[in-house]
């Protein structure tokens, strides 16, 4: 989206030109140049990134069981710490990654990586004795998790919606602004159709962020 008319001509004989304080309109153009990224893209990182904020103990790097294991008591992931660094008792460890964060620290025990790694094979290999089982279903329940249909069609109502709703309020300001009316009776007005705008709006963005949450879970799905 780019902003049209920043600046404004002064004086038209010197073509010398000022920060348009109003002098002129101003306006937003949408699509004027080619996304560096495209909307769909922006979209998922942005989601990527609300969620990975709002995930406790979230990090991008640092061992195999990274993001993978969630403790039972806070909802915290486990992070990796090494003890006996330098000594021949090495160890590697995962625990809370807000173990000793919160006034409460959170009771959950550590859990040794040596111990970690087989019961990971041991599950990692049921699942492939089993893969066909699993395989059978596994279309269906990506199609049942992912599915936006439903949310498509709710999402056109509403946007058609929110586009009746706008034209009723540019109107009902147009006309204010033409013709002498009851100021009392048109602030009635004017703010039902700003509730009713405020509300279905809330209501478009709430479909949005489970049609991209649906959409996300796809592509990491996909990723595996």
């Amino acid at each position: 989206m780019t902003l049209c008319c920043k600046k404004a001509l002064q004086w038209i004989f010197t073509k010398k030109k000022k920060i348009n304080d109003e002098e002129i309109p101003q306006y937003y153009v949408e699509n004027s140049c080619l996304a560096i990224i495209i909307p769909e893209v922006f979209d998922l990182v942005q989601h990527e990134l609300k969620k990975r904020k709002n995930a406790k103990g979230y990090k991008t790097s640092g061992g195999y069981f990274l993001g993978r294991i969630v403790c039972g008591v806070c909802g915290s992931f486990y992070g990796s710490r090494v003890w006996h660094s330098t000594s021949k008792y090495l160890r590697v460890i995962w625990q809370c990654n807000y173990k000793f964060k919160n006034d409460e620290r959170c009771s959950t025990p550590h859990l040794y990586e040596d111990t970690l790694k087989p019961v990971f094979l041991d599950a990692f290999n049921s699942l492939l004795a089993n893969k066909e089982e699993i395989l059978q279903g596994y279309e269906a329940i990506i199609q049942a998790l992912t599915d936006t249909s439903k949310i498509d069609k709710e999402r056109v109502k509403l946007q058609s919606e929110i586009e009746v709703v706008t034209e009723l309020l540019q109107k009902c300001v147009e006309e204010n602004a033409h013709i002498t009316l009851d100021q009392a009776e048109y602030k009635k007005r004017y703010t039902t159709l700003a509730e009713r705008y405020e509300n279905i709006k809330n209501g478009l963005d709430e479909i949005n962020d489970k049609r991209l949450e649906r959409r996300a879970k796809r592509e990491s799905i996909e990723l595996l």
